[in-house]
Order: C-alpha cells, then structure tokens, then sequence
C-alpha cells in the first residue's frame, strides 16, 4: 500500500499542466493592417498553421498561413464597420481566436507618420493630435503584446504551490473521513 502512495505522490510531483501548449492569438491595427501572430503557452509559435479574418457576419475578409514565427497580416477591407475575429488553428486539435472591436478598426492611424506640413488652423491642430495620440496608442500596444503574452503563460501554469496544496487538501479530507470512521464505531 506504501508503495502505491508513493508511487502516486510521484506521478503528481512530475505532473506536467494540461495547458503547456494552449494557443493563444495577438492581433493589432495600424492604418489599414492588421498584424499578429499566435503562440503556445509552455513556448514556441505555430509555423504554417491556417488562419482566418472573419467579420462578425462570418464573411471571410482575409485568410493564410503563418510564417516561421507564428506571424499573419493582412489589409483590412475600405468599408469594415464591425468586429473581425482572427482565428488560427494547428490542425492539431489548438484553436485560438482574437477579436478586434469594430471601434479600433475605424480610422487606425498607420505607426508609419505622414510627411511634415505646415499646420493651418486649430482644425489642423486637433487633427495632428488626435492623430499623435492614436501613434501613441498603437505604439504602446506594440510593446505591451509581449508582457500580456508572458502574463498569459504564467497564469496558465501549473505552480508548485498549488500543486502541494491540492495534496495536502486530499490527505486532510482522507483523514476527516479517517476520523469520522472511527468515531461511528
């Protein structure tokens, strides 16, 4: 019997999580593209896995492939007014989504700035910083993308911790049974 539990604590000691290769997707807007890429939680990218832009209607805006590094982009079409979903599927039984909200697809400034020209009025001047803000916006966003993709991997681990407690609660509520046994008698 001894030798049972150990064997069992041992298997739960070396237990890997089940989500080690949950896939998750990234998309962003900058002018009329959309870029991003796909990635599994436990590391790596998917190469050469179908993807596909759909509008909220399920029309098929834009379809492909990703490269080496799990990476797709494509233009977006003139007149999108709702949400796009990007989904990207291994094949391999991993599926993942992203949606971008129809309000981020509106007008997205390109990260790329236009050439300087002489401003003409206040009109200007509130263009130029509506569209200063949007650059900043789309450029934090592309810093981000990484720390967002090592918080999703670090919530989809298996810790330690929880591991040990997840034992240790098993062997408290053996023991209360254990204890309520031998009180019946």
């Amino acid at each position: 019997m001894k030798r049972v539990a150990l064997a069992l604590l041992l298997a739960l000691a070396t237990a890997s999580p089940a989500s080690a290769h949950k896939l998750k997707v990234f998309a962003t807007v900058e002018g009329q593209m959309v870029r991003g890429y796909a990635f599994f939680i436990g590391g790596g990218r998917p190469e050469g896995s179908p993807w596909v832009a759909k509008e909220a209607a399920g029309t098929v805006i834009a379809s492909g492939t990703t490269d080496a590094e799990g990476r797709f982009a494509f233009t977006l079409p003139a007149a999108i007014a709702s949400d796009v979903t990007v989904t990207v599927d291994t094949q391999e039984a991993h599926i993942a989504s992203a949606t971008l909200a129809a309000n981020r697809l509106a007008g997205a400034p390109s990260l790329v700035p236009p050439a300087a020209a002489p401003a003409a009025g206040a009109a200007d001047v509130a263009a130029e910083d509506a569209r200063l803000a949007a650059l900043i916006a789309g450029t934090v966003q592309k810093e981000i993308e990484p720390l967002l993709e090592r918080l999703e991997a670090m919530d989809a681990r298996l810790r330690y911790t929880d591991m040990i407690s997840g034992v240790f609660l098993i062997i408290g509520l053996a023991g209360i049974g254990l204890w309520a046994r031998g009180r019946r008698r």
